[in-house]
């Protein structure tokens, strides 16, 4: 059953913060067991999504955040201007590999790429789209990287299964 003040609270809690935030984040703000709180988030979720309302709720695995639907973006570019989110051809291709790779190290990046990863792998770092997921345990503790929910975000996806497939290869295409 919902409950229309918890989800007031959770909605002035998200359009507060701007940013999304785990059930855990929300659980302990608003004092809430994580299993009313999915409850109350499942319903807005549906809810935001069927009415014409201009903010609506995003979910990126156990996250959320209150934003405005993509079809108003042209009149949000004219307050904000979006280039400094803009990535770069080799930052897009280092991260579409750790998408699709990850767990994966900088050494088996370049191996894909032919060159250099590490100023694409710090930009990605710096954006939050890829974090530092602990060390190889061989030779040199190389870093292992994999994706964040900021990634998620980034691409409206709300899971690694929701990532384009890609096609198969074959022995022409190797």
């Amino acid at each position: 059953m919902h409950d229309e003040y918890l989800m007031g609270l959770i909605e002035e809690v998200l359009y507060i913060w701007g940013e999304m935030l785990s059930i855990e984040q929300l659980s302990k703000i608003l004092e809430v067991d994580k299993k009313t709180l999915r409850i109350n988030l499942d319903y807005m979720y549906k809810l935001k999504k069927r009415n014409k309302s201009g903010l609506i709720l995003k979910r990126y695995n156990n996250s959320y955040q209150l934003t405005t639907r993509k079809e108003h973006d042209h009149f949000i570019q004219k307050i904000i201007d979006n280039n400094s989110d803009k990535l770069s051809n080799s930052a897009l291709e280092t991260l579409s590999i750790i998408a699709y790779r990850q767990p994966i190290t900088k050494a088996e990046i370049d191996n894909l790429r032919g060159v250099s990863s590490q100023a694409a792998i710090d930009k990605l770092v710096e954006k939050s789209l890829v974090k530092k997921d602990g060390r190889l345990n061989k030779i040199g503790k190389p870093i292992i990287y994999k994706t964040t929910d900021i990634f998620l975000k980034y691409f409206e996806i709300e899971n690694l299964d929701q990532l384009p497939k890609l096609p198969e290869l074959n022995d022409e295409n190797k």
